[in-house]
């Protein structure tokens, strides 16, 4: 859906020829593959996508240009060669081009992950049982995902010292793509093999140099 330097395409309204038979849901169906494929799709694979006749599918296209118009969208259907694909209009390149500003999400390392299984599955919990667990010293990883907002604070331990108490954020959840710790997998295993057991595993991202956590 890459802007494009192209002038706007010339849409004519299809209403008064438009067929009963292929429906709204018809119509729709096509725009919600034209956004799920990488690729562009052509009249015979919408056409069987679909369950019509391909003549039928440039009647589609131009009712669903149509509505774009009269809506307003960013966006249009384009015809590519043979092919049909989305674009947006070249008026919003600006603000398109702002995306390769955003920072990708740093990668964690295995530490931080066996840290944050440890807290998502015992929280709140104290450092001294997340080292118990992991048999090794915890504070730099600790701090660095408090740092990035995947731990925070959620009190002191009644235990001598009044220990903090940790847990994880919202940000934890929207990393690993899931919207309470209701979804998290289910472990049976003793919990002190958590960490080296679970696999907190992040929906799938594009390879890149992001540093890792520590």
């Amino acid at each position: 859906m890459d802007g494009q330097s192209e002038d706007p395409i010339q849409i004519e309204s299809t209403d008064l020829r438009f067929p009963e038979y292929l429906g709204q849901e018809i119509t729709t169906a096509v725009e919600a593959l034209l956004f799920a494929s990488p690729d562009p799709l052509t009249e015979s694979q919408l056409a069987r996508l679909v369950g019509r006749d391909k003549r039928h599918i440039p009647l589609i296209i131009d009712k669903l240009n149509l509505s774009y118009l009269e809506w307003g969208r960013s966006f249009r259907i384009e015809r590519y060669g043979d092919t049909y694909r989305l674009y947006t209009l070249p008026e919003y390149d600006k603000y398109i081009s702002r995306l390769i500003d955003l920072p990708r999400p740093a990668r964690l390392s295995r530490a931080a992950l066996e840290v944050l299984a440890i807290v998502a599955y015992r929280q709140p919990v104290i450092k001294s049982e997340i080292e118990k667990i992991r048999g090794i010293d915890s504070d730099g990883v600790i701090r660095t995902l408090l740092e990035r907002g995947f731990l925070a604070v959620c009190g002191k331990s009644d235990a001598p010292g009044r220990p903090l108490l940790y847990k994880t954020t919202q940000e934890f959840l929207e990393f690993f793509g899931i919207s309470d710790l209701s979804q998290l997998p289910e472990v049976a295993v003793p919990e002190a093999e958590i960490p080296r057991t679970i696999a907190l595993v992040r929906p799938p991202e594009e390879p890149d140099s992001a540093d890792e956590a520590e």
